[in-house]
């Protein structure tokens, strides 16, 4: 199949794209795919031509931030016509934005982080008589950015000083969090199906850009272990939350689980062997189901709930350390099959 891959971009995450273009191209390329690369720059007639020169069956997008993940080039790709990878206009805009996606997820009844959103003009103001109150720690991040760009623990004085003495260009939206101390993990959903997740242990205070794309910044861990409940309940919230926001092909959903409720179940039933890409969803392959509360229903978010979603990523990084890559190879998930591109080869067969 003739495939054209779009990489680089004009986000602040132009390097990841570039990287992860690369290591898609070569992974399609080894399966036999006809592979063209285009390094995108903003600039609409050079992607409409791009485009048409290369003539591909089918589109994966390996854009990330502004532009790449934000609906501006899925709405490209629609009038383009051509199928692609990843969410369309709508979900991608969406999981984007992460004050709209939290409110779309505790909507259907998923624990999200308290906190604020705030102008940027804002930031100033933090914690003087007359602005937004926080108490320490807490987090400030941009409502619209990817790769943890822009983002602040903010733990004492010093360090909101230090935020405040920062220029800031991550956007107008902002976000305040209160820190929730606690392990980190995501779950990869495919075609609304939790297919596996990973915790991850970063080098530094946080799962910063260093930590995610550079060489030994972060531990991922596969076989971890988990209180059953909470394993249940992240992967319910996670599949609740991609259709939520109206996601579809595939997508990395964050979580944050609070440190005073960790218990041990093993992780190391997600690689069951099934090599399809219509998997079950990995509750049934645990037999564990959804959690109930006290009055028989199903929901995510209970009193004893200590699961908080944090965010969605409909194009996540698919560099040599990236996570999807590798909760889909422990799980022996193919890469064209979270690409979506098995099932469009097969149409056109």
């Amino acid at each position: 199949m003739r495939i054209v891959v779009l990489k680089g971009g004009w986000s602040p995450e132009r390097e990841v794209s570039l990287n992860s273009g690369a290591f898609v191209s070569n992974e399609l390329r080894s399966v036999g795919h006809d592979v063209h690369e285009i390094d995108v720059i903003k600039d609409l007639r050079y992607i409409t031509d791009s485009l048409y020169e290369h003539s591909p069956d089918y589109i994966v997008n390996m854009l990330h931030g502004i532009g790449g993940e934000d609906g501006i080039i899925q709405g490209i790709l629609e009038v383009f016509g051509v199928p692609y990878s990843g969410s369309g206009v709508l979900g991608s805009s969406l999981a984007f934005h992460k004050s709209l996606c939290k409110m779309i997820v505790k909507a259907q009844g998923v624990r999200v982080i308290d906190g604020l959103d705030i102008h940027c003009h804002d930031i100033q103001q933090i914690n003087t008589p007359m602005g937004p109150q926080m108490q320490y720690p807490f987090v400030v991040k941009p409502a619209a950015n990817g790769s943890s760009v822009g983002v602040f623990l903010v733990f004492n004085d010093r360090d909101l000083e230090t935020l405040k003495n920062t220029e800031w260009t991550f956007g107008k939206d902002v976000i305040l969090e209160n820190y929730i101390a606690g392990r980190e993990f995501t779950v990869l959903v495919n075609g609304g199906k939790a297919i596996g997740a990973l915790e991850i242990v970063p080098n530094s205070n946080f799962y910063d850009y260093g930590s995610k794309y550079n060489e030994g910044g972060s531990s991922h861990i596969l076989d971890f272990e988990l209180e059953p409940a909470l394993l249940d309940q992240m992967l319910s919230a996670a599949e609740i939350a991609f259709t939520a926001c109206h996601c579809r092909s595939f997508a990395r959903v964050d979580f944050r689980v609070d440190v005073n409720h960790v218990h041990t179940q093993s992780s190391q039933e997600f690689g069951a062997g099934d090599t399809s890409c219509s998997r079950r969803s990995v509750l049934d392959l645990l037999i564990i189901r959804p959690f109930k509360t006290s009055s028989g229903s199903t929901n995510p978010q209970a009193s004893e709930d200590r699961v908080y979603f944090l965010e969605i990523n409909t194009q996540p990084g698919m560099t040599s350390t990236s996570l999807v890559p590798e909760i889909a190879k422990y799980n022996h998930v193919e890469l064209p099959c979270i690409l979506n591109i098995k099932k469009h080869d097969n149409q056109l067969k």
